[in-house]
């Protein structure tokens, strides 16, 4: 009963993000840009004659870089913010064991096998067939700077997500890994997860119409969070990694957006890319399921310590 509270209350968010607060909004920022886009217009100063140059295209991305340029300075602030927390042993440090500790508590067994199976939706055995049949798409669908941002997002995340793995050395709540992914911050599911299906989403609704767009975000957002979520849950990351993960990603994902809008790309045919890509993510995250999920469900069993109410 808590697990599915938990789960619906998360749905709910993403559901607000993606569909609610955007339709809002929206109206706002759209006049708000078009305004200061005018007044730079307009002025002879250094802002004049450089910012109208960030819309490019037409005037319409105004607001959708607005909003890019928003997640990327709240991404890159939340992530420092995080990152000073470990470090210095900050306050987030006293949330995460309380937070491990009440998951472990509430697991079931039922709910263990869907969280393994939502956790390996962002495994490297699934993002790297995942993100490889995208820029196998993109190339047959002849979107050769669109593949080449995905190739970009997808490495230079990984590249990142573990060269800060090998710099910090934080460990997991529990030791259920070897080699480099022994170390825990930042979540690399949670990053490589939402750089991927979060690039993925941008180029899908990118241009689609705006019913399009809410369900694709709703859709991107919501396997992102179960994911983050499994986690936590199965006790592979405390919060601070995940949310550290989450908020690297966000960063990434809107910094590219921002680079790439400045080529004004062509919409993408979403109804044979949003299927092609679903092809590629069942038939890898059913291959590793197949293969995986009973070995991956021993890995992340319930600590013995934790069962008799000790801390990690």
């Amino acid at each position: 009963m808590i697990l599915a509270l938990i789960v619906m209350t998360l749905l709910a968010l993403v559901w607000l993000v993606s569909a609610v607060l955007p339709a809002l909004i929206a109206p706002f920022v759209t006049r708000a840009v078009e305004a200061a886009h005018r007044q730079f217009e307009r002025s002879d100063t250094w802002l004049g004659r450089h910012v109208p140059k960030v819309w490019v295209g037409p005037i319409t991305d105004g607001p959708l870089i607005a909003a890019l340029a928003v997640a990327l300075i709240a991404g890159v602030w939340a992530f420092f913010a995080l990152l000073e927390d470990v470090v210095m042993d900050d306050p987030i440090m006293g949330i995460d064991t309380p937070v491990y500790l009440f998951l472990q508590h509430v697991r079931q067994a039922s709910a263990d096998t869907i969280m393994v199976g939502m956790t390996e939706l962002g495994d490297s055995l699934v993002v790297i067939p995942v993100s490889t049949a995208a820029v196998l798409i993109l190339l047959a669908f002849m979107r050769w700077r669109a593949a080449a941002f995905v190739l970009v997002a997808t490495a230079g995340a990984s590249a990142f997500v573990g060269g800060l793995k090998e710099v910090i050395h934080r460990p997991r709540p529990v030791s259920i890994y070897d080699g480099l992914a022994h170390y825990s911050f930042p979540s690399g599911h949670a990053a490589m997860s939402a750089v991927l299906y979060g690039f993925l989403a941008f180029l899908l609704a990118y241009g689609a119409p705006p019913a399009w767009r809410r369900i694709i975000a709703f859709a991107a957002l919501s396997l992102i969070v179960l994911i983050s979520f499994s986690r936590v849950y199965l006790g592979a990351h405390w919060l601070s990694d995940v949310l550290a993960g989450l908020a690297f990603a966000a960063a990434w994902v809107a910094g590219l957006a921002i680079v790439y809008l400045r080529s004004s790309p062509r919409p993408m045919p979403v109804v044979p890319f949003a299927a092609w890509l679903v092809v590629a993510l069942v038939a890898a995250g059913s291959w590793h399921m197949f293969h995986d999920l009973s070995a991956e469900a021993k890995r992340y069993a319930v600590p013995a310590n934790v069962k008799a109410g000790t801390a990690p």
